[in-house]
């Protein structure tokens, strides 16, 4: 009789052990950025407060993830295409977002932008109508600034890299750059622009939640996640994380 029990307990438990070892491909918009996700050439392996997030979950086995990097244009595509099955993106950034999920929010991510030298305190975009140009990164959308940059006001100057970016506007090639805060943290405090200031805007231009953004079938898979993700920041942890990685990482 304990046999037939133990057999029927083991059917039960089967799906679940299933769904653990279930592979899940995380895709990266290469090469990374931290303090969220970034490669250390060093170690050999994936850092940042993406991975230090989901290590209790893969160490419990409630989770079996690995990561992949492609371009940030391909990277969208692979989730609607059934390629990869999570990346980190904005829910406001998505082609898509019908076709997708998203986590609840892991923090509002904040972009600005910047210049070699003091904003004004009236700084306003709308202030003149003169055409100035602004280093942006290739395959970037910005939504704030897309009537500026129709309107001629802002000229896009396109860069592969946030690093070369910065290099163009110190080399006075553009006016201003437009890059999330921890991007320009990161850079700013490298080895590259020793000596340098840099200045943002009073005002970000784009506040938005991020998110992690999952293949619409995996909803198991958010539940999972938002429960963590909630957790975390209730107990102030995910902040912690966040600032760990929130320092310089060559990229």
């Amino acid at each position: 009789m304990k046999y037939i029990v133990f057999f029927i307990l083991c059917l039960y438990t089967l799906p679940l052990y299933a769904k653990a070892k279930e592979e899940l491909v995380f895709i990266i918009n290469h090469p990374g950025s931290a303090p969220y996700l970034y490669f250390n050439e060093e170690q050999n392996e994936y850092q940042g407060a993406i991975p230090d997030l989901l290590k209790p979950l893969i160490e419990s086995r409630k989770l079996n993830i690995k990561f992949i990097s492609n371009s940030r244009k391909r990277s969208e595509e692979y989730i609607y295409q059934g390629n990869a099955d999570l990346i980190m993106l904005s829910e406001f950034w998505l082609k898509k977002p019908e076709e997708v999920i998203a986590t609840v929010p892991l923090h509002q991510h904040r972009s600005f932008l910047y210049m070699t030298e003091e904003f004004p305190d009236e700084f306003s975009l709308e202030n003149t109508n003169e055409s100035e140009a602004l280093c942006t990164k290739d395959g970037f959308f910005y939504p704030n600034l897309e009537s500026h940059i129709k309107s001629k006001r802002l000229i896009r100057i396109d860069s592969s890299s946030h690093l070369s970016m910065l290099k163009m506007l110190f080399k006075h090639r553009c006016k201003y750059v437009v890059m999330n805060e921890f991007n320009a943290l990161n850079l700013i405090n490298s080895p590259f622009f020793n000596g340098e200031k840099l200045y943002h805007s009073k005002e970000p231009v784009s506040t938005v939640p991020l998110n992690i953004i999952l293949r619409a079938e995996l909803t198991h898979v958010k539940n999972i996640l938002d429960k963590h993700i909630m957790a975390l920041k209730e107990k102030g942890e995910l902040q912690r994380i966040i600032d760990k990685h929130t320092r310089y990482v060559e990229l």
